[in-house]
């Protein structure tokens, strides 16, 4: 009889090790589910600022950062305005290189203009100081210091006139300081007048000559750093890409106009952080589309190195690059639900997992 017992707890024992042992043969799969939101590969962003500055920001998703950022500030009193290419919203699709809008700047456009007439006297400056003397010249620049003198003379006995009217209020102070400005107008214009018969008469020196080339030069430089800054006013599309119509505006911005590159998609989904240990590149994800219920895969490529909390947990995001062969409809910023498979594992590890789940949850 004890004999019978022995035998019978050997067989359960021989049972149990030998189901153990088939076991551990045994393969499983275990899938973290989740919701994810698919990102474009890069997305650029041109928008009015709070303060109406324009803003121009190009993110890259794959690695979630900000490649290039740019801010057009507007002086004060500029009467400047930001223009939309007409029918822009109507191609749907836009080219690297195509103009999205431009932007017009009264101040710029002014400088600009006195720049050039700046230019256009310093050139004629030139010509006449480097031609040497003549007649014609020394002639009209006499009548043209007679005109500035008799003009000088006639503002300086009005203005003195005026002095003693205004001692007297018999005029107001505006009256007066106009008459006070217009005679150092005139005086000035007297003196440039001087200087201009004299350098005809004395002839130019070299150093003179010299320093009106130099002064051509440094005019000519503004201009070309103007007309480049100007050339840049005219906003361009970054890459080639898909126009995004997306309604709202952030506390700090107003999107004026978005494109992305749908060229590649990425995904981007929180999970536990006792999950990550489970997890490595190149699982393969499988993505639901609520478009049209079609799966489409995903294989992990990365994830970020801090911890969010969500929901009061603490979640880690797992970054994921869209098969390119997924043939079907793909929107930005769309929200899938996800399941992320594990490698094969055994009944042990399963169980181990199960219960680590559980305790977690």
């Amino acid at each position: 009889m004890k004999i019978n017992k022995i035998t019978t707890l050997i067989l359960v024992a021989l049972l149990f090790l030998a189901t153990y042992l088939a076991f551990q043969h045994v393969t499983l799969t275990h899938n973290i589910n989740s919701q994810g939101i698919i990102y474009p590969e890069r997305e650029w962003v041109l928008a009015r600022g709070s303060d109406g500055n324009l803003i121009s920001s190009l993110k890259n998703h794959f690695n979630n950062s900000i490649s290039h950022y740019t801010v057009t500030e507007f002086q004060r009193g500029d009467l400047a305005q930001f223009t939309v290419l007409d029918g822009i919203f109507d191609k749907g699709f836009v080219k690297r290189g195509d103009t999205i809008g431009f932007i017009q700047s009264s101040a710029e456009d002014r400088k600009l203009i006195e720049l050039y007439g700046h230019l256009e006297e310093q050139k004629s400056m030139l010509a006449l100081y480097a031609s040497g003397e003549k007649p014609e010249q020394i002639r009209v620049a006499e009548q043209r210091l007679e005109l500035a003198r008799q003009e000088y003379e006639s503002q300086k006995r009005i203005t003195e006139r005026n002095r003693v009217l205004f001692e007297r209020n018999h005029i107001a102070e505006e009256e007066y300081e106009i008459s006070e400005n217009a005679y150092q107008a005139s005086h000035q214009n007297y003196l440039i007048a001087q200087s201009q018969l004299q350098a005809l008469t004395s002839g130019a020196k070299s150093e003179q000559l010299q320093y009106i080339r130099t002064s051509i030069e440094n005019t000519k430089r503004q201009i070309e750093h103007l007309e480049t800054l100007l050339q840049s006013f005219y906003i361009t599309a970054p890459f080639s890409g898909k126009i995004i119509r997306k309604q709202g505006a952030s506390d700090d911005y107003e999107a004026i106009f978005r494109m992305a590159d749908t060229t590649a998609f990425m995904l981007a989904t929180p999970i536990e952080l006792y999950q990550y240990a489970y997890l490595s590149k190149g699982q393969k994800i499988r993505v639901n589309s609520p478009l049209n219920g079609e799966t489409f895969t995903a294989n992990v490529s990365g994830f970020d190195n801090s911890i969010q909390m969500i929901d009061r947990r603490q979640k880690i995001f797992v970054n994921a690059l869209i098969d390119p062969q997924a043939h079907t409809e793909i929107m930005p910023n769309m929200l899938v639900t996800l399941s992320i498979q594990s490698e094969p594992i055994t009944l042990t590890e399963y169980i181990r997992r199960f219960f680590n789940e559980v305790y977690n949850n």
